[in-house]
């Protein structure tokens, strides 16, 4: 426990061991001096929160002393003399329903579980210094511990009383009816009843942390139940305990006796605790409400709704579907629609792994047919440049072999320029040589030649025709070949249009293969 004074930090840590020594002497004090016999401790809030609410009959049996918590607290207000806030190191959630109660008076003003403030200070506790303990304690170091009660009062009384220890929640609540019920029948009770609502007691309580809970816990504190040896400080010192009541050697009485002297400064009024009929009315279902209810929890068969495992801590799943009804209770507290909505969730993972699984497969497969599709683009374009590189390669042979064309052509043109040049040359001549004729009267010369001049005179029309047509087949020749020549520098663009292509389709590829 820690007295806080928040401007200054932490002023005092208590022992909350030495409150549970406060509760033993309050609970032989008050047994001893009112016969009080047959009754249920009360340190566990869950215990006590569930009697005054369920089971209201058996509050007069609850001992009516704090817990170790509240007899700590009290004992530092009205004995110490602490003004300051109390805070206390607690392993039990259920503590806040304690320190909330109006009868406990709002000595503590806050429960920090074990759990909340290891998660806060993390690491940090490994290089930080012990504390010393300012109240020397006894034998209530191991009230934490199972039976730690029962211990105590047997230390004090001796084995002759019958003490029952009852732990865990299926085991607690069980328990509480059939007490209920003993009394009911007016049966011989326990001395008393050691009932607390965790399996394996507060050391394991419900704000600690499952990770440390190992049996180092319980061994350190059952070397503490060594007589002697019980406080921390002097088991450090290495001498014994003074604590009178824990002395080696004594008879229960002897024991008993020390206790309450050691004790007797203390007025048992002030650690006197008062409980509250708190009972919740509990309704019955209807049919309908109660199938309802069922229905909620994925109980809709027969079976279901009968499997009475008492994990919930009611016997039956009706007692457990009333509960809920009521809303003293949730239907996650049934292990069975926990355990449903975990199958649900794996199978609803599952189809989903089948979804992803079918999906990836028809990825793949869409994959396959994309690298098949890239492949045989791959293939295409190689296909295509190489075409195109052979057309491009003929395209340039045959605008060579127009060139040669065009330049026989031009030779010819030169020739029959030649030739009609021949033919006028041979014409003026005929001209002439008719001149001559006719001034000396020959006339069969003259007429040779007249025939000659005429046949000159037919043929030069037909040689300026040829001329005119190979002008004209140069022209076309000309044309093919400038056409030539851009098919060529076109089938070059097309060349390097089919690379980059290619370089496109393999980087694609690249791409996919790595999706």
């Amino acid at each position: 426990m820690r007295i806080l004074n928040w401007g200054e930090g932490v002023n005092h840590l208590y022992s909350v061991s030495y409150g549970a020594d406060i509760t033993t002497w309050g609970y032989l004090k008050y047994i001893t001096e009112n016969n009080f016999t047959g009754g249920i401790s009360q340190p566990c809030p869950a215990i006590v929160n569930y009697i005054e609410k369920y089971q209201p009959e058996l509050i007069e049996r609850l001992v009516p002393i704090h817990s170790p918590m509240m007899c700590t607290a009290i004992y530092a207000k009205k004995y110490l003399n602490v003004t300051d806030d109390i805070a206390f190191l607690s392993p039990c959630i259920a503590k806040k329903f304690e320190i909330e109660d109006s009868n406990t008076n709002g000595y503590v003003k806050y429960n920090v579980t074990y759990a909340k403030m290891m998660e806060y200070i993390g690491g940090a506790y490994r290089t930080a210094s012990e504390y010393n303990d300012e109240l020397e304690y006894g034998l209530g170091a191991i009230y934490p511990m199972p039976g730690g009660l029962r211990e105590n009062v047997e230390h004090f009384l001796g084995r002759d009383y019958v003490i029952r220890q009852v732990e865990g929640e299926r085991e607690a609540y069980h328990y509480l009816k059939e007490y209920s019920q003993r009394i009911r029948e007016r049966k011989e009770l326990p001395f008393m009843v050691d009932i607390l609502n965790c399996q394996k007691g507060c050391i394991y309580g419900t704000a600690t942390e499952p990770e440390r809970n190992t049996d180092d816990v319980l061994m350190t504190l059952s070397k503490m139940r060594t007589i002697g040896s019980i406080d921390a400080n002097v088991k450090k010192k290495k001498k014994k305990s003074t604590s009178p009541w824990v002395t080696e050697g004594l008879t229960p009485e002897e024991r008993l006796a020390n206790l309450m002297k050691s004790f007797s400064k203390l007025d048992l009024n002030d650690f006197i605790r008062h409980y509250e009929n708190k009972q919740v009315v509990i309704h019955e279902p209807s049919s309908a409400e109660l199938t309802r209810i069922f229905e909620d929890m994925n109980k809709y068969t027969a079976e279901s709704k009968e499997i009475n495992c008492g994990c919930c801590g009611y016997e039956t799943c009706k007692d457990m579907a009333c509960a809920i009804f009521n809303n003293v209770n949730t239907r996650e507290n049934c292990i069975h629609y926990i355990k449903d909505l975990a199958e649900q969730e794996s199978n609803s993972v599952r189809e989903m792994h089948e979804r992803d699984k079918e999906m990836q497969e028809a990825k793949n497969q869409t994959l396959e047919k994309v690298f098949e599709q890239f492949a045989s683009l791959h293939d295409t374009a190689i296909e295509l440049n190489m075409a195109n590189e052979a057309s491009a390669n003929e395209t340039t042979e045959l605008a060579g072999e127009v060139q040669q064309i065009s330049m026989i052509c031009d030779e010819l043109t030169e020739s029959l320029k030649l030739i009609a040049d021949f033919v006028e040359v041979y014409k003026q001549s005929n001209i002439e040589i008719s001149g001559i004729a006719n001034q000396t009267n020959l006339l069969s010369l003259n007429a040779s030649i007249e025939a000659n001049n005429q046949e000159a005179q037919d043929i030069i029309p037909k040689i300026d025709r040829s001329v005119e047509s190979i002008r004209g087949l140069i022209g076309n020749i000309e044309d093919v070949t400038q056409k030539v020549a851009t098919i060529a520098a076109t089938s070059e663009e097309i060349s390097a249009q089919t690379q980059c292509l290619q370089e496109m389709s393999d980087g694609l590829k690249h791409i996919v293969e790595e999706l």
